[in-house]
């Protein structure tokens, strides 16, 4: 996956486990800058404004890139 092409859009995350999570996508890490070797994106989501979700790059089952205007879905908060 090409996390780095995820920062700074409006995102649609399923995770391993089958869990939706919506956001911006707000920063990558890349293996070689990861104290872990694996490579990282994190999620400002939405309705939350106290934190961010860091997904290791192996816990994303899928990403979709979603328009501005798409509204924040229930179970992401």
């Amino acid at each position: 996956m090409k996390l780095w092409e995820y920062t700074n859009k409006r995102l649609k995350i399923t995770d391993v486990n089958g869990k939706i999570h919506t956001g911006i996508g707000d920063h990558y890490t890349s293996e070689l800058d990861s104290p872990e070797g694996v490579a990282t994106l994190s999620l400002d989501p939405d309705g939350r404004d106290d934190i961010y979700i860091e997904f290791e790059e192996s816990e994303i089952l899928k990403i979709e890139i979603l328009p501005a205007e798409v509204p924040i879905l229930a179970e992401a908060i």
